[in-house]
C-alpha cells in the first residue's frame, strides 16, 4: 500500500507568522538606530565633523589640529600659497540663565509691571500686599506697585523670584 506523502515542513500557523513578522519589523527598526548612531558618532554635539573628517578638511599645508579649529570662528593662519578662508561662527551652547536689567515698577499697575517683567524673561513674579485687611492680591489689575523685591537698575537672572508689593487701588 502507498501512503500519502507528508510535506517535509509544515507551515506555521498564522499567528506565528504575525509574530515573526512583527520581530523582523523590530529588528529592523534596531538595526537603524544602530546605523544612525554609527553615523552621528562621529560628530561632535556642535555638529561639527569628527575626526576623520577633520584630518580631511585640514587639506594640504593643513594640521587637523589647525581644521579643528574652525568652530571657535578663528581661522588659523594659511600656508604659503592659499588663500584664508572664513569659518563661520557659531555660538557657544549656554546652560546658564539670561540675565537682565529690573526695570522701575514701582507706582505701576501690578498687572502691567507682570506683563513687563515675564517680557523680560522672568517667570516666577509674586504679589504681596501691604494692605492689613486684604493679604492677597487676587487681580492684579486693581493693585499699585509699591515695593518691589529686586531694586530698579540691577541686573539679575531670570530665573529669580520677584516680589511686588502692592497698595489696592481706589
Amino acid at each position: 500500500m502507498t501512503s500519502p506523502e507528508q510535506p517535509s515542513s509544515p507551515e506555521p500557523p498564522p499567528s506565528r507568522r504575525v509574530g515573526r513578522r512583527i520581530i523582523v519589523g523590530v529588528l529592523a527598526g534596531a538595526v537603524v538606530a544602530v546605523v544612525a548612531g554609527l553615523l552621528t558618532a562621529g560628530r561632535g554635539g556642535d555638529g561639527t565633523a569628527g575626526t576623520a573628517a577633520t584630518s580631511a578638511a585640514a587639506g594640504p599645508g593643513r594640521s587637523s589640529a589647525a581644521a579643528a579649529d574652525t568652530t571657535s570662528g578663528v581661522t588659523p593662519p594659511a600656508s604659503p600659497g592659499t588663500s584664508p578662508t572664513t569659518a563661520p561662527a557659531t555660538a557657544p551652547a549656554s546652560t546658564a540663565p539670561a540675565t537682565v536689567v529690573v526695570p522701575a515698577l514701582v507706582g505701576k499697575n501690578a498687572a502691567a509691571a507682570r506683563i513687563e517683567l515675564e517680557q523680560l524673561g522672568f517667570r516666577d513674579v509674586r504679589f504681596g500686599s501691604q494692605e492689613a485687611g486684604e493679604p492677597d492680591v487676587v487681580l492684579p489689575q486693581n493693585w499699585t506697585v509699591a515695593r518691589q523685591s529686586a531694586a530698579a537698575g540691577t541686573r539679575l537672572s531670570t530665573t529669580t523670584q520677584i516680589v511686588l508689593t502692592c497698595t489696592r487701588r481706589v
